[in-house]
């Protein structure tokens, strides 16, 4: 081997920052590669230039919220199927597995595509998203359609006051009715359910599920709740900001055990048949 620059045959082996350009956008990363000891110029081989790719493709499809690489041949070996076999499962070509699986980016459509045949949670979470666009805005919703972005960044900032979801299904009611009671309207739009332990958003499982599979939460045992990041409350109005801020109070004071405790002593609990949604009418009811 010989350096391309000044013919040197001395070379020695240092992670290198490079700026490949991937689709047409610039990106930054650090990998392996051979330097020659007179000049400094970097000369890769092929296993070297292979790695380079990768990363630089993993980097933009990490920015842009793509599967990457090593993700989807983790999708593949936890259903146990060889390229060939992954292939034929997603309906696509085997070249195609190939290249996803080192630098090839995919596009959207096919990253939706194999998040759907692979995710149990997104796949779920699909389906409840058709479920909740079929279905208008009513007195079971808050008079306005379920916000599932609202709602998450409702559970990251209730979850620091309620630590479980025991606890923190109680503080979402509570808030979604309460703003609903003062001004017509709930603030997720979430529907809530009559079950055992109390009103409950519906489908708050397969939610929580999807909310820590994609790490917006963490689980720190006996069912205790944290979220990763700090909630932004900048997608609340005035108004929805301040219902919260009552509701987290309430809470802070003995982690939701007052509230648990009060929403089944509510008549939108008591008159709600179990496992029927439960109806924001019942908010002029309200003991909080």
């Amino acid at each position: 081997m010989k350096c391309l620059n000044c013919d040197c045959e001395k070379f020695e082996s240092k992670n290198i920052r490079f700026n490949p350009e991937i689709k047409g956008e610039e990106v930054e990363v650090v990998v392996p590669s051979f330097v020659c000891t007179k000049c400094q110029t970097p000369l890769m081989d092929g296993e070297q230039m292979n790695m380079l790719r990768r990363s630089a493709a993993d980097k933009y499809r990490k920015h842009h919220h793509l599967l990457t690489s090593e993700e989807i041949i983790k999708y593949r070996a936890s259903l146990g199927m060889s390229q060939a076999a992954f292939a034929n499962y997603l309906k696509v070509g085997e070249a195609s597995i190939k290249r996803w699986e080192t630098y090839f980016v995919q596009d959207i459509v096919q990253d939706d595509h194999i998040r759907l045949k692979c995710d149990e949670a997104y796949a779920e979470l699909n389906a409840l998203e058709v479920h909740w666009k079929s279905q208008s805005s009513d007195i079971y919703s808050g008079n306005r359609p379920f916000c599932l972005e609202l709602f998450k960044q409702a559970v990251r900032y209730l979850i620091g006051f309620t630590k479980s979801p025991l606890f923190l299904n109680k503080a979402l009611f509570y808030a979604d009715f309460k703003h609903f009671q003062l001004h017509g309207m709930s603030i997720t739009g979430a529907r809530y359910v009559h079950l055992e332990y109390g009103p409950c958003p519906d489908q708050f499982q397969n939610i929580y599920q999807l909310f820590l599979s994609k790490g917006i939460l963490t689980s720190g045992g006996h069912h205790i709740l944290k979220s990763i990041e700090k909630p932004d409350l900048s997608v609340f109005s005035d108004s929805e900001k301040e219902v919260l801020e009552f509701v987290a109070q309430m809470a802070h004071k003995d982690s939701g055990q007052k509230l648990l405790k009060a929403s089944h002593e509510e008549q939108a609990f008591k008159k709600t048949e179990p496992l029927r949604l439960i109806s924001y009418e019942f908010s002029k009811e309200l003991k909080i």
